[in-house]
């Protein structure tokens, strides 16, 4: 008996596959979905075949195999539940040369499936179809050419600034204007406590924890509750629940400061769907498009102190987290130092180079071990005297801010002027090479294989050169001061006359780094330097540096004179 008169063959299904993408939109409606169904319909009637099952994948692209009804039915003829598959045409299955003539080949006839694409008038049960490979490459080459006209308007809209993604947690798209993101009050209220929270000193994990307490709903759950469809999970477990992974990915995005940026993602062609990260140079940024969550101050706050590692648990013996971890640096070696418990006495903590070489195997050859104590005691201190000034004569003091702030773009633009120069000047010498290195080739004094060695090496200079000079021009281009970040040191050292104690929100608002070098000279003659760097202003003094004498252990009777560099002597400015 012939296998398909059997009863068995009989009872399978006759597989109707129907696709559409947005690609295919083009050609109206005789790719639609409904076309499709009619047409595969009369001919599985036609052909005599029943039991018909219909799998559809509406936009779906065709150079990706992984749709979620194309796999439904490459399960059911792996169970041998399909006699046979009908398409429109050799498109409809896909349009990756390769893959399609896998399945058409090799893997419908090792499962003894008939497989017909009635407009291209295949059909596995007359035998081979010459023509279907060359169909095959054919429908290739038309998504190739799709997929670079829809990269060249893509590139487009993203180079005048248009966002080419969905808008963040925070922000939705704009009723008026689809194009353009306005703030979503309520997300955007939870994305202001997210920032807030690690600026108070929270970490990822612990804000993770607080939102999950507090039934705030994971941005895919809150979408969801909104009608808004996005990608990602559509079922939770949890609704509440918040992954630390979240929160940090949110604390590095630029966005919230009103910015657009495009192209931070990419593809490597349209046979590959998986995006990949692009470098920074790739990026397009657009500033204040968008109205900010976030202001740029604390946005930028917040990346220093994920930098700087500010998320470590340390602890104040007072059970409150170390302030200070992740703003104190050995200046010698650039590090961060360590905040550290004495292991036979608790009570005394202090502060060492990470990169000591004895008993933490780094390079630098002291600890710059300073007490905790004495740390907390030089910059209260150091902060009073801000304090004191801008109570005395707030005009005075923020004039002195702005000059300090121009005598450091000063400082910035001459050695970056100095660096263009010589950049230029290698730039300049590295063409010369080049050509001569030409000329001698060509004349024989060189061979080919050292002409290319040589031209390798010079191309590969050039651009680097190229491209450090264009980065040179850019940080020249926007060297100004910036009169809000004046406005928020000031506002930040009046908060700290109200509270007069030190909290990790305000140390990162007041101070960019603190410096602690080694100790110098034993018994009375021992100083140690501490040099404090302030946000906005630097390192400066007044007129007069103020030092400290300060007990860093009662019981031993120990001294230590400290040289204090940084904003002080406040009674003595004009």
């Amino acid at each position: 008996m012939h296998p398909k008169q059997n009863k068995e063959y009989e009872n399978k299904i006759t597989a109707i596959y129907c696709r559409l993408s947005r690609d295919d939109g083009v050609e109206g409606e005789s790719n639609s979905i409904g076309t499709q169904k009619k047409l595969l319909t009369m001919k599985a009637n036609e052909l005599g075949l029943d039991n018909l099952e219909f799998y559809v994948d509406d936009g779906y692209s065709g150079t990706n195999f992984n749709r979620p009804d194309f796999k439904r039915l490459e399960d059911d003829v792996k169970r041998g539940l399909v006699k046979a598959v009908l398409v429109k045409d050799l498109s409809r299955l896909g349009r990756n040369y390769v893959s399609v003539g896998t399945y058409t080949d090799d893997f419908f006839p090792a499962y003894g499936v008939r497989f017909i694409a009635v407009n291209d008038m295949v059909d596995s049960d007359q035998g081979d179809n010459e023509i279907a490979p060359f169909k095959n490459i054919m429908n290739e080459y038309y998504a190739k050419d799709i997929s670079k006209k829809v990269r060249s308007a893509h590139k487009i809209r993203g180079r005048l600034g248009e966002p080419l993604g969905q808008p963040l947690y925070g922000y939705m798209k704009d009723p008026d204007n689809k194009k353009h993101w306005i703030v979503d009050p309520e997300a955007a209220s939870v994305v202001k406590r997210i920032f807030q929270m690690f600026l108070d000193g929270s970490g990822a994990e612990t804000i993770a924890r607080t939102l999950s307490d507090d039934h705030v709903l994971y941005p895919g759950a809150y979408w969801k509750t909104k009608g808004i469809n996005r990608g990602g999970r559509k079922t939770y477990n949890d609704p509440y629940r918040w992954n630390d992974s979240t929160i940090s990915k949110m604390l590095t995005r630029q966005e919230y400061c009103g910015d657009i940026i495009n192209f931070k993602t990419k593809s490597l062609d349209f046979k590959h769907r998986a995006r990949l990260d692009a470098p920074k140079e790739e990026w397009a940024i657009f500033q204040d498009v968008n109205e900010p969550i976030i202001s740029r101050s604390d946005f930028e706050r917040v990346q220093q102190m994920r930098a700087n590692g500010r998320r470590k648990k340390s602890k104040f013996k007072s059970g409150e987290q170390n302030v200070f971890t992740g703003l104190v640096f050995c200046p010698d070696c650039g590090r961060k130092m360590w905040y550290h418990t004495n292991t036979t006495n608790n009570d005394i903590h202090f502060f060492s180079c990470s990169n000591y070489e004895k008993d933490y195997r780094g390079t630098c050859k002291t600890r710059h071990y300073i007490r905790e104590e004495a740390l907390e005691h030089i910059v209260l201190s150091e902060l009073r005297h801000l304090a004191a000034l801008l109570k005395k004569d707030e005009d005075s003091f923020a004039r002195l801010l702005q000059e300090r702030a121009e005598a450091s773009l000063a400082e910035q633009q001459k050695a970056l002027e100095k660096e263009f120069a010589i950049c230029t000047d290698r730039k300049r010498t590295v063409d010369a090479l080049y050509e001569k290195c030409y000329e001698d080739n060509a004349t024989g004094k060189i061979s080919d294989e050292w002409f290319c060695h040589l031209s390798a090496k010079y191309s590969s200079e050039k651009e680097t050169l190229r491209g450090r000079i264009q980065q040179i021009h850019e940080q020249l281009s926007k060297l100004t001061v910036d009169e809000r970040s004046q406005e928020s040191f000031i506002t930040s050292v009046r908060k700290f006359m109200k509270v007069e104690r030190l909290t990790a929100t305000l140390l990162n608002e007041l101070i960019d780094r603190i410096e602690v070098y080694d100790s110098r000279g034993t018994g009375k003659d021992k100083t140690q330097k501490v040099v404090i760097y302030y946000r906005f202003a630097g390192d400066f003094l007044l007129k007069n540096s103020d030092s400290y004498d300060l007990t860093v252990d009662p019981q031993k009777g120990k001294m230590v004179h400290y040289e204090v560099e940084g904003l002080n002597s406040a009674a003595e400015t004009a």
